[in-house]
């Protein structure tokens, strides 16, 4: 894998494992960093749950792909990723165009990018 892939696919690993450890430990903070509010119990243990579940699954399988080198784990986390995009996508389409939301897409797309291009990389090879 290309050394620029790797740290790509390595940043992405870490900013993944910063947003899961602090959606676990810190929700109500999360929570405010992703613009939405919480609603007692229920909010925080979906913040700490959905959100901090999803983004350290996605890096146990990007580590599994590194350490392995088998990148076919990547290929989950880029459809997360892309998902993720997608959805961004539709709620400018939907609820309007807001500049904060330009920053974590492009963060989504060139993660789902790179772990696609690597992914195909390594099974041309």
């Amino acid at each position: 894998m290309e050394l620029a892939l790797q740290i790509v696919i390595g940043l992405g690993t870490l900013m993944l494992a910063g947003l899961g450890l602090m959606s676990m430990l810190n929700p109500g903070k999360m929570a405010g960093n992703f613009g939405v509010e919480t609603t007692g119990v229920v909010g925080l243990s979906t913040i700490r749950s959905a959100m901090g579940g999803m983004f350290l699954s996605c890096v146990a399988m990007l580590a599994a792909g590194q350490l392995t080198g088998v990148t076919l784990w990547f290929v989950p986390v880029a459809v997360v990723m892309a998902a993720i995009a997608f959805g961004r996508l539709i709620s400018m389409a939907f609820d309007g165009f807001d500049s904060q939301v330009v920053p974590p897409l492009v963060i989504e797309l060139v993660l789902a990018a790179a772990l696609t291009t690597a992914h195909m990389q390594s099974a041309a090879a």
